[in-house]
Order: C-alpha cells, then sequence, then structure tokens
C-alpha cells in the first residue's frame, strides 16, 4: 500500500479522474487524535484505581464519569475513522491517499468531534470538580451517517472492522461497573444497561449471520442497518457503564426498523401502501393515477429497504410517544404529494433521517420518483412544515406522462 501522504503523480491521476479528494486533512486528524487512545488507557487507570478503593461509579466524583465518558467517546470516534480510512485504502490501494466525496465528508464528521471529547477528558483529569453534564446533555449519539445509496462495500467493511474493538471495551466496562459493586436498588438500572449492550450484540451477530459471497441490495442494505445499529447502541451503552447515574433518566433510542425480506417489493407481505396515510388510504385506492403512481414509485425506488426502514422508524416514534400523527386545523392529514405520507409533529426532540426536529414542528415521509427515468436522483427523507391544507395533488410521474 501506498504512502498516504506522499500519492505519486499517477495517483493523483486516477484519483482525479475518479472524482476523489485529498485525504491529506484527515490523515493530519488521524494523527492528532491518535491521543484518543492515550485518554482511553487513562480513564481504564482511574476506573481501576477506584474499583480498587472500593468506590463504584455511583458514589465517584463527577469529574471521574466525565473523564471515562469523555475518553470512550472520542475513543469510538477515533476508531470508526481510522477504520473507514484504512477499509478504503484497502480496496482502492491505487489511490491510497483520496477518497471518495461520500467517505471524506463521514471520516472528517469524526475526526472532528475527537478533539471535543479528547478536551474535555483533559479537563476531567485535572479538575475534581468538572462535570460534564452541566456542559452536555448526555448520553451523546454518534453524528449522522452519511447518506449514499448503496452502502459502498469499503463501508461496510470498515463497520465490520469497528465492532470487534467497540463491542470488546463496552463488554469490559459492564463487567467493571459490576466489579466495583451495585448499591442497593441500582440493579435494576444495571439490567437494563445489560440488556442494552446485548442488543447491540445481537444486531451485530446478526449482520455478521447476513453476509453472503454473492451480492445482493436487500442483504447488503440489512448488513449495513444491523451494523449501525449496534455500534448506536454501544456508544450509548459505553457512556452510560462510564457515568451509571445517567440511567436514571435514560431513554432508550429508538434505532431504525429493520425490514424483513417479505415487506419488500416481490415479498409476499409487501403493502406498496404502507407509506400512505390511513385516513385517506381508500380515496387514494380509487384513484387510477394514484394507484399508478404508488406502482411506480416502487419501481423506481432504487433501495425499498431504506425507505421502508425510514418508514419504520417514524413508526417507533409513534409509539413512543416521541412524535404525533397531526392534521391541520381544517382536518387535512396527509401530504399532497406521492406517496401522500401521514404529516406528524414532534412531541420530544428527535432526529429523523438525519434531522434534527425540535418540538412542535411538522414534517412528513418523502419518497419520490419525480424524474429517476432523467437520471435525477430518487429521492428519500422528510420534508419539514408547517404545513397548510391545499387542493393541489402531486402524482410524482418519473416519465412525465401524466
Amino acid at each position: 500500500m501506498g504512502d498516504p501522504l506522499r500519492p505519486n503523480l499517477l495517483t493523483k491521476m486516477r484519483a482525479s479522474l475518479a472524482g476523489e479528494r485529498d485525504a491529506v486533512i484527515l490523515e493530519a486528524l488521524r494523527g492528532a487524535g491518535r491521543m484518543a487512545y492515550d485518554e482511553l488507557l487513562a480513564a481504564e487507570k482511574a476506573r481501576d484505581e477506584l474499583a480498587a478503593a472500593g468506590v463504584n461509579l455511583w458514589d465517584a466524583p463527577p469529574a471521574v464519569g466525565s473523564q471515562l465518558v469523555a475518553a470512550w467517546n472520542a475513543f469510538v470516534l477515533q476508531t470508526l475513522g481510522q477504520q473507514f480510512l484504512d477499509a478504503d485504502y484497502s480496496a482502492n490501494p491505487r489511490t491510497v491517499g483520496f477518497v471518495p466525496a461520500v467517505t471524506f465528508d463521514q471520516v472528517s464528521t469524526w475526526f472532528s468531534a475527537v478533539e471535543g471529547w479528547i478536551s474535555r477528558g483533559r479537563q476531567a483529569r485535572v479538575n475534581p470538580d468538572y462535570d460534564i453534564t452541566a456542559e452536555l446533555a448526555l448520553p451523546a449519539a454518534l453524528p449522522a451517517w452519511a447518506e449514499v445509496e448503496p452502502c459502498p462495500p469499503e463501508h461496510l467493511a470498515a463497520l465490520l472492522a469497528a465492532v470487534p474493538p467497540v463491542r470488546e471495551h463496552v463488554d469490559v466496562a459492564l463487567y467493571s461497573l459490576e466489579r466495583a459493586g451495585v448499591p442497593a436498588g441500582r440493579q435494576p438500572a444495571v439490567n437494563r444497561l445489560k440488556q442494552l449492550a446485548a442488543e447491540a450484540a445481537a444486531a451485530a451477530d446478526y449482520a455478521v449471520g447476513l453476509r453472503s459471497v454473492r451480492y445482493n441490495a436487500v442483504l447488503h442494505e440489512l448488513v449495513e442497518n444491523n451494523l449501525k445499529q449496534a455500534l448506536e447502541l454501544w456508544f450509548h451503552a459505553g457512556q452510560l457503564a462510564a457515568m451509571p447515574r445517567l440511567l436514571d433518566d435514560y431513554r432508550p433510542i429508538r434505532p431504525s426498523g429493520r425490514p424483513d425480506p417479505a415487506t419488500l417489493p416481490g415479498g409476499a407481505r409487501f403493502d406498496p401502501w404502507c407509506l400512505t396515510d390511513r385516513l385517506t388510504l381508500k380515496r387514494w385506492q380509487k384513484d387510477r393515477k394514484a394507484k399508478q403512481a404508488i406502482a411506480e414509485l416502487w419501481q423506481y425506488d432504487p433501495d425499498p429497504a431504506a425507505t421502508l426502514a425510514l418508514k419504520a422508524q417514524i413508526d417507533a416514534l409513534v409509539t413512543a410517544g416521541d412524535i404525533a400523527v397531526f392534521r391541520t386545523r381544517d382536518g387535512s392529514s396527509c401530504y399532497y404529494e406521492c406517496p401522500w405520507s401521514p404529516l406528524y409533529e414532534v412531541r420530544r426532540p428527535v432526529r429523523v433521517a438525519g434531522r434534527d426536529l425540535r418540538v412542535l414542528q411538522q414534517f412528513a415521509l418523502r419518497a419520490a420518483a419525480d424524474e429517476v427515468a432523467q437520471g435525477k436522483p430518487f429521492q428519500r427523507g422528510i420534508v419539514v412544515g408547517p404545513f397548510q391544507t391545499t387542493d393541489e395533488v402531486e402524482y410524482c410521474d418519473p416519465d412525465g406522462l401524466h
């Protein structure tokens, strides 16, 4: 493998032709971020010293928990960034030192966040009164995943490579938490934390079991979703194990749903109207143009599993009470565009389709095949309100024939 900091002229030419970006900034961030491993070692030492003194993490000074949380978050983000860079270099040795734009954006997001956690870990090490929760809402979530369809094989390889070190450190943290002694009345909280870690492990194991020597877009998507879910859950679990008092107010994250292949187009239980508002469903099912538009939507959707995963995420948020189905003042309940999604209103701050939504914001799911036949991308995500009633109906015709 070539030196990413000293690419030759031929490497630069290949990268330019492939539209890849120079990774020199990422390599600099990688080098600086290696301090995350020193912080993790210091945090583990502090954890061991606490256990040797017979002090559990509930009774530990806030600075100790703050140090452990900051070190853990820096470690996970540094690990993910390094795995993504190395996976790309291994898969594309002819352009080492350059990466696709989507990989650049993802790795940059992770590496850029490492510095802040290292700084907070250092502050906690020198100030026994430091309490990270006075500054930040915890547990923190992983930065948003870069949206790309389909997920590049290199990204999948990187996710798989990141799982063992993250999983191992969570297991050690859980063992240490119980070894130090659990105060009276706190065991149910520890049990919930162990359940969270078990959910992450199950998602990762399921992803590994889904792998196949033959490429299949549906399986590829399911593996990706499960690995991301596992890492998101472990990221939270590591912070909760570091500062277990956070468990008192912890509300589990709502992972994206894992679509059952039978519910995808062509499957025995596929419902082409699954995205449509239930209150107006019969109206659309009687509309010839609507039926044609729904059929074309699924025909042109390059990744139905991702669309159904987004719908499953929204449904889970409704079930949890984080969002609610919404109607306008005069009773309109769906978005005007195919597939005529229900309208939703946010009850608690949430993140949907990579967007942070605040209380009382309105949104609807968007899956649009407009002009796909003309080479433009399929639109999948959400559209944010406020919404007003309209008589306009958009059938999202990809061919422009209606």
